[in-house]
């Protein structure tokens, strides 16, 4: 099977800059519709975390090393849906990192289809949590490197 999977990211051009939001399309697939060919509405999280994991390799991090350093739960997820996504749509999904605390950091996502529709906007909250220890530790110095402040919301402490 030669094909490529639909759900992988697809990296802008030139990668992106570290003060700039990340952008990723998906393209809907048939085992994320309902009957009616809707995505199901639990989906919209794993796209969240397609566009998470880019966003981190975009500046230098892989998921794979990211997990070796520190563990990042979910602590908090929330989706508000404006219009569905159907099958075969090609997402465009914009993350950044929009708060930043002492030991979590939070996620913000925007969803829009091919019209430049908004499809979905939400959020997750994340803890650093130190694999060795199994204990919940402050945020790295080099994971707040990726997260400047150009990309935090204003509109939050």
């Amino acid at each position: 099977s030669g094909r490529e999977d639909p759900l992988r990211p697809v990296s802008l051009i030139g990668g992106a800059s570290r003060s700039m939001p990340s952008l990723t399309h998906i393209r809907v697939r048939y085992k994320d519709t309902d009957t009616m060919s809707v995505v199901y509405y639990g989906n919209y999280l794993t796209y969240f975390e397609v566009a998470r994991v880019e966003y981190l390799r975009e500046r230098g991090l892989p998921m794979s090393e990211v997990n070796r350093r520190i563990h990042m739960p979910v602590v908090e997820a929330c989706v508000q849906y404006v219009r569905p996504a159907l099958l075969d749509d090609l997402l465009a999904v914009t993350s950044r990192v929009s708060e930043r605390r002492r030991a979590s950091f939070t996620f913000t996502y925007e969803i829009r289809n091919e019209k430049a529709e908004l499809v979905a906007t939400g959020h997750t909250r994340h803890a650093c949590w130190n694999p060795e220890t199994q204990k919940m530790i402050a945020l790295p110095d080099w994971l707040k490197e990726i997260m400047p402040d150009a990309d935090l919301d204003p509109d939050r402490p």
